[in-house]
């Protein structure tokens, strides 16, 4: 046990590699908390990388799970860079690479299938930091139960509640969640840089994602002042293009049982030989012909790549100019992050961008531990919990005499709300300091009964261009004419970029009790509990079997009881398979897109719109449904989307949009819970009552009833 390691750790969370660090108090300096079974760089830096064992049933979590993309069939059931579908919806794409197509749909929550289970990013994510949190725990003796996570800088709203979430997961509490960036250049010193205002660039390029900042530090304030990237942008993307030209090369000649990641797996080897060499071999093994891939060719095929990253640079350029008055020649040195930029051509290609000498790219500390060390210096900020509830949230700061720095945030999108005509009326533009707050009031159209507010992210003046954040939802109102009640309701942006929501009636000056609908987010304390179990019993079997497994038996989440039964072996299907069948045992359909024009999935593969939705599909009318200018909100229209029909087939057909509104949100809610596998057969059956009475058109105090009984079923 080292007892001057301060107990709350920094957490970088990585797309292909984490680390995990914690401060040293005698040292006044973090230290990375080397995987006790691994030696070497190996120790610092774990794969994050899950799989299930097909063989074993048994869970596998960082190098072994990596290590088995590369024996052939061991890729099976293997997932990697999962990060990048953090917050995400599903695509065409996204279908297609998780063999979800005929599952799920264009616009319902993105999941990976591990095993028989199809699981959230965010659960995924978890996994990877328990096995993190485990390798603190050896390393410091004695339980953890706080970290400081970081994130890319570029990440949108729901993709931080994503992160967010996964930590809750794993049995740690997200402390703050901190640009990755600017953890960065704390690691790097910038934390004590002399009192002339310094102004850095931070070029962050990871396996997964790529962020530049703009960081202005004066005395002891280290401030973003402007921020860029592209969340599918990385050293991964750099093997497939290496990939994509041993297929090329290969051609007849390669073998038809060659998995692609094991091709990915031989490309990333490449590219970091190439680092290091000026040619390297690429071998496949199974007597597959070696190819000889040089340097030349390697960064010829990559420029594409990099040449997307300077575009970001100069975006953020932009804005630090718009923003701060700050110029490219203002900028004192440029500090490397990640580790695709020991690739050499990254250090020259920023160098003849910003036309200045060899010492201005700075890249003079390891580039894998960089964010998780700045981490750990933000983590000591903080006192450790002694225990871990999912119903609690520390908050207590420590007040130690090193802390002598404060860090200024910003929000890296636009917050705002759709009004007529699909437009975006802003509310907390991008790059405001945070924590931030706006208030906007909202009025009644005549004689609704709710009204909804849809929230986006993002820089275009037309809300389909932007990210959905969520939808605020104003239920059981009082039907009045049009502007009786108003509703003042306060937008708030916390330090970590997590959206709140608080709603003031004020007729009468009361809070008053909305809800605020995230479809990428698992949400409620409960469910995260049921998940978190389920989580914790998996996890259980990472490794050898029995090493670090809990007593079978009866064990504790926070202030829930739940049972860790013995490990069983489970079959494992290849990654790809599309024909999966509706969650066992719940009688209800498959999944559905809240808002999907398209028909319900029913366990079978079915029918999938080909192409992305139009971009007003799953929308609110902008007219019906959105805000009629700054101030007014109006009801959604109780009549079928464009071009929605239920399916034939009972309830195999039922479609939200062709529901009332004011019965929508809990009919959605009842077939996620149908989708999840969580629905009982009382559920069941007073959805399809309800279904039958809609598709009849059954009179309003009949629909009451029926809704009635299935609100009490949920």
């Amino acid at each position: 046990m080292e007892d001057e390691m301060h107990r709350v750790v920094g957490i970088d969370l990585g797309t292909t590699y984490s680390a995990v660090a914690a401060y040293h108090a005698d040292d006044y300096a973090p230290k990375i908390l080397a995987d006790p079974e691994r030696e070497g760089a190996a120790a610092v830096a774990m794969p994050s990388v899950v799989r299930l064992d097909t063989a074993t049933g048994m869970l596998v979590v960082g190098h072994d799970a990596k290590d088995a993309i590369s024996e052939g069939p061991g890729a099976e059931g293997t997932l990697v860079e999962i990060k990048r579908e953090m917050g995400a919806v599903f695509d065409e794409q996204l279908l297609e690479r998780f063999g979800a197509r005929g599952i799920y749909q264009v616009g319902d929550p993105v999941r990976a299938r591990l095993g028989d289970e199809w699981l959230r990013p965010q659960e995924i994510s978890a996994l990877v930091l328990m096995k993190m949190k485990r390798i603190a725990e050896r390393s410091l003796g004695g339980e953890i139960h706080d970290a400081v996570v970081t994130v890319p800088a570029y990440f949108m709203e729901r993709q931080k509640k994503a992160t967010e979430e996964a930590a809750l997961l794993a049995g740690l509490y997200p402390r703050q969640l901190i640009p990755e960036p600017t953890a960065a250049a704390i690691a790097y010193g910038v934390d004590r840089a002399e009192s002339e205002r310094q102004v850095y660039l931070v070029f962050d390029l990871g396996g997964g994602t790529f962020d530049v900042s703009i960081i202005e530090t004066r005395e002891d304030e280290i401030e973003v002042i402007a921020t860029a990237g592209d969340q599918r942008l990385g050293g991964g993307d750099f093997d497939d293009v290496v990939a994509e030209w041993i297929v090329r090369e290969l051609g007849d000649a390669l073998p038809e049982d060659v998995q692609p990641l094991q091709i990915k797996a031989a490309a990333e080897a490449a590219k970091r030989e190439l680092s290091l060499r000026s040619a390297t071999t690429v071998d496949l093994g199974g007597g597959t012909r070696a190819l000889e891939l040089d340097r030349d060719t390697f960064e010829t095929l990559i420029q594409p790549i990099l040449d997307r990253s300077l575009k970001q640079v100069d975006e953020a350029l932009k804005f630090a100019r718009s923003a701060k008055g700050v110029l490219p020649e203002h900028v004192n040195a440029v500090l490397l992050v990640g580790g695709s930029t020991r690739i050499p051509q990254v250090k020259r290609m920023l160098l003849n961008h910003f036309d200045r000498d060899e010492g201005f790219v700075r890249g003079d500390a390891n580039p894998d531990t960089l964010v998780a060390r700045g981490a750990a210096i933000v983590a000591n900020r903080f006192e450790a919990s002694p225990a871990f509830d999912l119903a609690s949230r520390p908050t207590a700061e420590r007040s130690a005499d090193e802390q002598d720095y404060a860090v200024t945030l910003i929000t890296e999108h636009t917050l705002g709300v759709g009004v007529q005509d699909g437009e975006l009326s802003m509310l907390i533009p991008r790059g405001t300091k945070i924590p931030a707050r706006q208030v906007r009031t909202y009025t009644n159209p005549d004689q609704a009964p709710r009204i909804e507010a849809v929230i986006y992210q993002g820089e275009d003046k037309y809300v389909y261009n932007n990210t959905l954040v969520g939808t605020i939802h104003l239920d059981d109102i009082e039907r009045r004419p049009q502007g009786y009640h108003e509703f003042e309701v306060e937008f708030s942006l916390d330090v970590n970029g997590l959206l709140g929501v608080q709603v003031t009636h004020t007729n009468t000056g009361r809070e008053y009790q909305a809800t605020f609908d995230q479809s990428t987010t698992i949400g409620k304390l409960d469910e995260l509990a049921e998940r978190r179990a389920a989580l914790v019993r998996l996890f259980a079997t990472d490794g050898q079997p029995g090493a670090g497994m809990p007593t079978v038996g009866q064990q504790r989440v926070g202030s829930a009881e739940f049972t860790v039964p013995a490990p069983v072996a489970a079959t494992v299907p290849g990654p790809v398979t599309a024909e999966v069948p509706a969650p066992a045992g719940t009688g209800l359909p498959g999944p559905v897109a809240p808002g999907s024009t398209g028909p319900a999935a029913t366990g079978s593969p079915g029918p999938v719109a080909a192409g992305l939705p139009d971009p007003a599909a799953g929308l609110p009318d902008p007219v019906a449904a959105g805000v009629p200018g700054p101030v007014a909100a109006t009801a959604p229209a109780s009549v079928p989307a464009q071009g929605a029909a239920p399916s034939a087939g009972g309830d195999a057909g039922i479609d939200p949009a062709v529901v009332p509104a004011e019965y929508r949100r809990m009919v959605k809610k009842a077939l996620r819970a149908g989708r999840d596998g969580q629905a009982s057969p009382a559920l069941t059956a007073a959805l399809g009552a309800f279904w039958d009475a809609v598709r009849a058109g059954a009179d309003e105090d009949t629909l009451d009833e029926l809704a009635d009984g299935l609100e009490d079923e949920l």
